[in-house]
């Protein structure tokens, strides 16, 4: 029996693959630099997501990619890349909501609103998250899926990917001390392995 087709698996947990210093360096970056609210659908709303972001300079995107390159191809048996002009995003959430349940898939409403919002729409097939800082330094703030049924809390440099679809809803649970940083990122799936 054959393994099931790249956007069908998921979600996969690969520890220790960023190293400490890059993930390090990267909170020193966000800690220095001006944070924006984000927004869910195009709107923000504390109610539904509790969230704030910066943008990765493109001189970082090229190692991070090089290192999340190698996995997710790994893992998904495909070629992948990321999107032009799209950034890497530090997330940070804080004390709060966390993140309501919602999936990945880029809708109409959240393009139109970009249009007039700037938030960065991120597009992809694939979507990777890098934890930050360690499940120590907050309360709460599981990623979870539904199906399959998955809560997580991984180490700092633990690498989280899984398709952008619909199948793969998923959210955030409230923070309730702390504050837990992730880079967020998609890739585009170019070809099956």
């Amino acid at each position: 029996m054959g393994r099931a087709p790249w956007h069908e698996r998921g979600p996969y947990v690969v520890d220790k693959v960023m190293p400490d210093g890059i993930c390090k360096d990267l909170l020193r970056y966000f800690r220095a630099s001006p944070p924006r609210p984000r927004s869910y659908q195009g709107i923000v709303d504390l109610s539904k997501r509790h969230c704030d972001y910066v943008e990765v300079p493109s001189p970082e995107n090229v190692l991070i990619d090089e290192i999340v390159a190698n996995q997710v191809n790994e893992l998904f048996n495909v070629r992948s890349q990321t999107l032009m002009n799209q950034p890497l995003l530090i997330y940070r959430y804080s004390k709060g909501v966390g993140f309501v349940t919602h999936h990945d898939e880029v809708t109409d409403i959240e393009l139109e609103r970009s249009v007039h919002n700037g938030q960065p729409v991120l597009g992809g097939d694939i979507t990777t998250v890098l934890f930050l800082n360690h499940p120590d330094e907050y309360v709460g703030g599981a990623l979870c899926f539904e199906k399959p049924a998955v809560e997580l809390r991984p180490s700092r440099g633990t690498l989280v990917a899984f398709p952008a679809t619909r199948e793969f809803m998923h959210s955030v649970e409230p923070i309730e001390e702390g504050e837990r940083y992730t880079l967020l990122g998609r890739r585009a799936v170019m070809g099956v392995i």
